[in-house]
């Protein structure tokens, strides 16, 4: 790819991120301290952009370059990029991106037409961020599969600290607030959750209070969706929830994010990380994978009460089983 190639998939993606121009402009005087004129010159192609430009603005709007670049190497290679952050002993940056992801939350605070699509075989965040343990759980699956369950003592000390819990549970408004959710479930969601409980407990890294704790709380999350299903909506905001069940269960968790200029798909890797692309071909690709996921499902919200009564019989006795 030449220059000439870069700088303009590079402004093409600036221009998905403020479509009117006057605004572009205007941001673009203050961010590069420039004249309105040498910024309309930049925008026609007449001047080009410099290095230390991009850089301010890739960092400003969230843009990979390496990204741009990789995008036309192959149409079979997609650009993701493995978001690694440490959730136990986070540094400014971690948290830096987390609110950088918070703040792209927010933006769709108005979008009529915001949409978060979830195929998943772990339970969402925003379904059980209110409960103790079962973040405890969370973290601590993580801490284990990443080697790090040197760090703690035990389960109980699988703790986040108080400013990701406060960025999270802000997460978890705004996800809330989006207009249309969906969650495409694995027919084996909470046996594979009972699986790790199980397996913890064996090597007495769970005791068995936790198990209690853990099974309770459980019950009340399947309390609390199956209000969810029932009413097709989130008792805080009354947007609205769609869930399915997959007819087959799927080895990894994607979702896509479209909220106002963002599109964003993601991909689950070591319980808390993610892979994530702002690609726009990567974006449809996800997109119908989902969709030709969601056709082959069952919907247990809302009006598919026959599947809802047998999907939630079977979680509670499974869940009673612990």
């Amino acid at each position: 790819m030449n220059k000439e190639q870069l700088q303009e998939r590079f402004l093409s993606q600036v221009k998905e991120k403020i479509p009117s121009r006057p605004a572009l402009t205007k941001l673009l005087e203050e961010l590069l301290c420039i004249e309105k004129e040498a910024v309309y010159r930049r925008l026609r192609g007449e001047v080009a952009f410099t290095f230390s430009e991009i850089s301010l603005m890739a960092h400003h709007f969230g843009i990979s370059v390496d990204n741009i670049i990789s995008s036309t190497l192959s149409s079979k290679s997609k650009p993701f990029q493995l978001k690694l952050l440490d959730f136990y002993e986070p540094s400014e940056t971690d948290y830096t991106m987390m609110e950088e992801y918070l703040s792209i939350l927010k933006s769709g605070r108005d979008d009529p037409h915001s949409v978060v699509v979830e195929c998943t075989n772990t339970l969402p965040v925003t379904l059980f961020s209110e409960y103790e343990y079962l973040n405890r759980l969370h973290l601590f699956k993580s801490l284990y599969q990443s080697g790090k369950t040197n760090e703690v003592k035990n389960f109980k000390e699988s703790a986040y600290p108080e400013r990701v819990r406060r960025l999270r549970r802000q997460e978890v408004v705004e996800y809330k607030l989006v207009k249309d959710t969906y969650y495409i479930f694995d027919p084996f969601i909470f046996q594979y959750l009972v699986n790790d409980i199980l397996y913890y407990k064996s090597i007495n890294l769970v005791t068995e209070e936790d198990t209690k704790q853990l099974k309770e709380e459980l019950l009340r999350l399947l309390d609390g969706l199956k209000q969810i299903t029932i009413e097709g909506c989130f008792k805080e905001t009354k947007n609205r929830v769609q869930i399915y069940v997959a007819n087959v269960n799927f080895d990894l968790s994607i979702w896509y994010v479209d909220i106002n200029n963002y599109h964003i798909s993601m991909i689950r890797a070591f319980v808390l990380y993610n892979f994530v692309s702002l690609d726009e071909e990567s974006f449809d690709i996800v997109k119908k994978r989902v969709g030709a996921l969601l056709r082959g499902s069952t919907m247990i919200s809302v009006s598919g009460e026959k599947a809802r009564v047998n999907f939630f019989d079977k979680q509670y006795e499974l869940i009673n089983s612990l």
